[in-house]
Parts: structure tokens; C-alpha cells; sequence
């Protein structure tokens, strides 16, 4: 089972430091992706993640209501990522004005990679978006089975929380030059 992490408020980040982290996540990602995809760098693009495009999600948007039930993890994107595509996930923005999901947790394939903690980002913040970052990112490689879960505290309740992250992919998937 992986462990379960507190993410990085951005408040506790120096100026700079947040776009450092995603940087050096891209720095990290973008040449593994081109050796795997047997292309150079210059062939592939960066974007954001389109939840209807990217994660099988039903709407185009991150808001969605949780379930009926509390105290229990809830799927909230489940599929298989798409070929000659990687989802790269390093951290969530939640714009909810009170705390109804405290978890998430993301699988790949049958292993947990990751179980991030939320609490942390509700203790300093009263008004306002509350984004954490990790420095370890979570890959989803194409062609995989992934589950994007959240832990319901509040049944019912407005979720939207924003992943943080981006996709990689060649030229001409989704953008064209």
C-alpha cells in the first residue's frame, strides 16, 4: 500500500518555487516519454488535462457532487489512459468553501502510487482556493488501467477539486503545430 503523503501548501512555497516543481517534473517526464514513444523531445507537446478528453470523465469541467454515502473511497475517474498519451499528476487545487473529500488516492494497474492527504490545506486557509503540490509526481503511462479515488467525508456535497498536472503526447493528438 503506498503511503499516505500531506501535500505542500502553496502558501509555505517561496516565490518561484511552485513553477520550480513543475520544471523539474517536466524535465524529468518529457525525455523518459520520448525514449518509451521512440520520438525526440521536439516532436511532442505539453497541455493541461482535459477531464472529458484525457480522464473518461462525463464533463468537461472538475466539479462533481459526491455520492450518497460518507467515509468511504469513491471513484472518481477510471479508465485506460488513451496510446501515445501520458497524464502527469503532481498536485489538486480544491475551490470547495468547506472540505468534503480529504483523500485521494490514484491507482495504476493494480498498485496504489499515491494517497494524498488534504487536511493540511484547510488549516491555513479560510476564504479561497487551497492548492498543494507534491514533488513526486504520478505518472499514468499509456495504455494503463488508472483509478482516480476520493476519500467522502460530506455525502452530497460540492467537490471541485482541479488536478494539477499535464499531458504529454505527440504533435497532432489533440494540437497540432
Amino acid at each position: 500500500m503506498a503511503t499516505e503523503l500531506h501535500l505542500i501548501p502553496d502558501f509555505e512555497l517561496a516565490t518561484g518555487q511552485a513553477a520550480a516543481i513543475r520544471n523539474s517534473i517536466i524535465q524529468a517526464v518529457v525525455p523518459k516519454v520520448a525514449r518509451e514513444l521512440s520520438l525526440t523531445p521536439d516532436k511532442l507537446v505539453l497541455r493541461d488535462i482535459q477531464p472529458s478528453v484525457d480522464l473518461t470523465m462525463t464533463t468537461a469541467s472538475w466539479f462533481i457532487k459526491t455520492g450518497a454515502t460518507t467515509a468511504v473511497w469513491e471513484s472518481f475517474s477510471t479508465g485506460t489512459l488513451a496510446n501515445n498519451r501520458y497524464v502527469v499528476l503532481y498536485g489538486v487545487t480544491d475551490f470547495t468553501d468547506v472540505m468534503n473529500v480529504s483523500k485521494v488516492k490514484i491507482a495504476i494497474g493494480n498498485s496504489i502510487k499515491c494517497i494524498w492527504n488534504l487536511e493540511n490545506l484547510y488549516g491555513y486557509s479560510v476564504d479561497g482556493a487551497r492548492t498543494g503540490l507534491s514533488i513526486s509526481p504520478v505518472i499514468i503511462p499509456q495504455n494503463t488501467i488508472y483509478t482516480i479515488s476520493r476519500w467522502v467525508i460530506n455525502a452530497n456535497a460540492a467537490s471541485d477539486i482541479t488536478y494539477k498536472g499535464f499531458v504529454v503526447e505527440p504533435f497532432g493528438k489533440v494540437l497540432s503545430p
